[in-house]
């Protein structure tokens, strides 16, 4: 399928809106969505649109929990995978949106090994591929929240 086919399709502003609870600064907002969206190989720019978009759906049939964010635990900084050459020059660097810790200390103890191989599973690779799990995983933490909060529509 041509890479036109896949960006035809894609709505950045739609993610974009989707995120803001998580990312109120509008160009942090942009950047990972660009990042998401805009970078890599246009398979992976379009399964992210449709995930992304298909867990914004979920969350619009959740009752909202009143302005309440779910609890998100002691957020995960994602570092920016830098080549060897910019990463020597550089202090390290990491992207605006956190990986939530609270969904992964239900599976695993906070600093166990299982724990910290969850997070590296997550947050390494190129930018499409850590900051969509870190989305997902954040879309996942609200939605899981809601419902153990009580509400199903």
């Amino acid at each position: 399928m041509p890479s036109s086919a896949i960006s035809s399709f894609i709505e950045p502003e739609r993610v974009e809106a989707l995120l803001a609870p998580w990312l109120p600064d509008a160009q942090d907002r942009a950047f990972v969505v660009r990042c998401m969206l805009g970078e890599g190989p246009a398979h992976h720019r379009g399964a992210n649109y449709v995930l992304l978009t298909l867990l914004g759906r979920v969350l619009e049939h959740l009752p909202p929990l009143d302005s309440v964010p779910a609890p998100m635990g002691e957020p995960i900084e994602v570092p920016m995978r830098l080549p060897p050459h910019l990463a020597k020059a550089s202090e390290p660097k990491s992207y605006p949106l956190r990986l939530p810790s609270q969904p992964l200390e239900q599976l695993a103890p906070r600093g166990s090994r299982p724990f910290e191989a969850m997070v590296d599973c997550l947050t390494d690779g190129p930018p499409q591929h850590a900051l969509s799990n870190v989305a997902m995983v954040t879309l996942l933490t609200e939605i899981l929240s809601r419902l153990e909060r009580g509400g199903r529509t």
